[in-house]
């Protein structure tokens, strides 16, 4: 049975604590490069991994006729960091099945759902009812938003030319989803300056200008009653949703009702779209992560903050320019903050522009109505306002619009405790990947 060969081979690629965003878990990130070049070359593919992008890339081919339409199908092999003490039941590094789910760091984010993919096109080698050429491309920097991938793709495009791009990367509620767009995304840090040092508070407290008092108030008035961001000009470029998509965004709503209500929140701010589909996925947003500044330590200390730090993730909606965005920030904080106030933006980080997916192509047509005919549910099409780089990095250098379909529970825990993935859902997957790859 697949799902049994399924099981055994992600257990082995699950067990590596593959965490790319701390250098102590370098010789783990090495063990699962030669662990997934081995299990390729095992199974008739040829591999190799490419250095020099961050963390190693392997990419591996399998060419069965080159009359052929070629799919190229990406993953990742590095994940987040996991610890039993996080409050995890079970070893985060150790395949775990309980109540119908496979738990495990990655088993969802990526190595379970890529691993689908290769799992059943190796099954359908075997059994000579492939009927693609494959190449399969698995990076290592995902998690840090790493432009290592970018980098390879615009420098040596010829390695990845394919016909068709697939990306399972993703979360479903119980039906299955086609992705449509992504928000971009950046991330920079304002800090704030008011004085030389921190200063005695009984000594200068009430007559002069706190940091911490500075950042809360730029923060506070960033925002009206209505959440919305007042910084001017910035939603002028935002497309409203068409009536269909936003019919669709409160299908979404519908559909993944539960999962809502189990985040606790009270209040959604949907009166711009009317879904909170629609809001995530439509409407650019700046979020204040964190503001640091002052004594942070046990007990008190009686000062006046000199400093604040306040750091900023900006989600990009589709038609706006990340750079724009950002020069309408600088703008504001120019403008709004006090003359005996310095600000500076000390760094900006990782830059990636919004996207919108053309699913009305013959490939995306042919998958929805493969999903449909496996699952026996409607296709659900996603709006989603997280960020995947690689999406917008296959449109730009090959003119490709990905097939970016979901295969995991949207009730995962994806990057949190007690990751996991549905037993039914998986053998759903592996059921599309299998007919989806042999399908003439």
């Amino acid at each position: 049975m697949i799902y049994n060969t399924y099981k055994k081979e992600v257990q082995s690629l699950l067990s590596f604590k593959s965490v790319s965003t701390d250098l102590v878990f370098k010789p783990e990130i090495e063990k699962t490069v030669n662990w997934l070049q081995q299990y390729f070359t095992d199974n008739k593919f040829t591999a190799k991994r490419i250095d020099g992008y961050g963390n190693p890339v392997v990419v591996a081919r399998y060419i069965k006729d080159p009359n052929l339409e070629t799919y190229f199908i990406y993953g990742h092999y590095d994940v987040q960091p996991a610890s039993q003490d996080d409050g995890w039941d079970s070893d985060p590094f150790t395949l775990t099945e309980k109540e119908g789910r496979l738990y495990a760091r990655g088993v969802v984010d990526n190595k379970g759902q890529f691993m689908i993919h290769l799992v059943s096109i190796i099954e359908l080698i075997k059994s000579n009812e492939l009927n693609k050429n494959i190449i399969f491309v698995v990076e290592g920097d995902e998690e840090t938003g790493g432009d290592g991938i970018s980098r390879l793709f615009n420098e040596q495009p010829e390695l990845f030319k394919a016909d068709h791009y697939i990306i399972s990367d993703g979360e479903m509620p119980y039906q299955p989803v086609i992705t449509a767009s992504f928000r971009g995304t950046t991330n920079l840090t304002v800090k704030l300056t008011t004085a030389n040092n921190n200063l005695h508070s009984g000594l200068y407290g009430g007559a002069i200008p706190g940091a911490t008092i500075e950042a809360a108030k730029l923060i506070a008035n960033m925002y009206d009653d209505n959440n919305k961001i007042t910084i001017p000009n910035f939603y002028r470029d935002n497309i409203d949703p068409s009536n269909q998509e936003k019919q669709q965004c409160l299908e979404m709503d519908k559909i993944k009702q539960d999962t809502l209500k189990q985040t606790g929140v009270k209040k959604w701010f949907t009166e711009k779209t009317g879904s909170i589909c629609g809001a995530i996925a439509f409407e650019t947003m700046i979020m204040p992560s964190s503001l640091l500044g002052g004594y942070t330590g046990s007990g008190y200390s009686n000062i006046v903050p000199s400093s604040a730090s306040i750091k900023f993730n900006f989600r990009i909606a589709a038609n706006q320019s990340v750079d724009k965005m950002i020069e309408l920030f600088k703008e504001y904080i120019k403008n709004v903050i006090p003359s005996y106030v310095t600000a500076q933006i000390i760094e900006i980080q990782s830059k990636n522009d919004p996207i919108k997916i053309d699913i009305t192509s013959p490939i995306h047509k042919k998958a929805i109505e493969m999903l449909k005919n496996v699952y026996g549910k409607e296709v659900l099409i996603d709006y989603c306002g997280a960020t995947l780089p690689i999406v917008v990095d296959i449109k730009k250098v090959f003119g490709a619009d990905p097939v970016l379909i979901s295969l995991a529970n949207d009730d995962c825990n994806m990057h949190g405790v007690n990751e996991n993935y549905n037993i039914n859902l998986i053998k759903k997957g592996l059921e599309f990947s299998t007919k989806f790859f042999s399908e003439k």
